[in-house]
């Protein structure tokens, strides 16, 4: 089934964010929304993931009007285009940390996150904190703790945005 968006809008503070858009995205599919900057991507995304509440239309998951639905209660996960990692946790704590606020035993939790860890190559760096990796390697912490979820819907907000490499030069740096 997956996602979709009947007759959704968006206003705020007066100004039209999102005119009346009607879109559906199939389950199981890699499907890109593009268009230039400021044209609602984000805010396309948000309204999807339930950050935020739309004007009108309605939100519809695998068959359910979704759109009351609050955000803790959907099962969707979430990268933005400036990963954001909580700069105190270590590597293993950003990921585990959606498990643990959903009650996951701790056995699991260590399990899925090794695993996780060991499928995007984080396993070296499950001991340290973001302020000691590449942007490469915190971005892929963002995305291992969206995917750790095993949410039915997972959202990346540009996710190849370019990272500086040492020169100053644009790219995706890996390490």
């Amino acid at each position: 089934m997956g996602i979709e968006l009947r007759g959704v809008s968006k206003q705020q503070g007066g100004e039209t964010h999102i005119y009346e858009t009607d879109l559906a995205l199939e389950s199981g599919e890699f499907n890109v929304l593009l268009g230039t900057t400021l044209s609602g991507k984000t805010t396309l995304m948000r309204l999807m993931a339930g950050l935020e509440k739309p004007t009108s239309g309605e939100v519809w998951h695998n068959g359910e009007n979704v759109t009351g639905l609050a955000v803790q209660k959907r099962n969707v996960a979430m990268v933005y285009q400036a990963f954001v990692n909580y700069p105190n946790f270590t590597v293993f704590d950003n990921i585990a940390s959606p498990l643990r606020v959903a009650g996951v035993a701790v056995d699991e939790v260590r399990r899925r996150v090794e695993d996780i860890a060991d499928l995007l190559k984080l396993t070296a760096m499950l001991p340290r904190l973001p302020n000691e990796l590449s942007g490469g390697q915190q971005q892929r912490t963002a995305l291992a703790r969206a995917l750790v979820k095993d949410a039915a819907l997972v959202l990346l907000d540009e996710p190849a945005q370019t990272v500086p490499r040492h020169g100053g030069h644009g790219g995706v740096r890996d390490q």
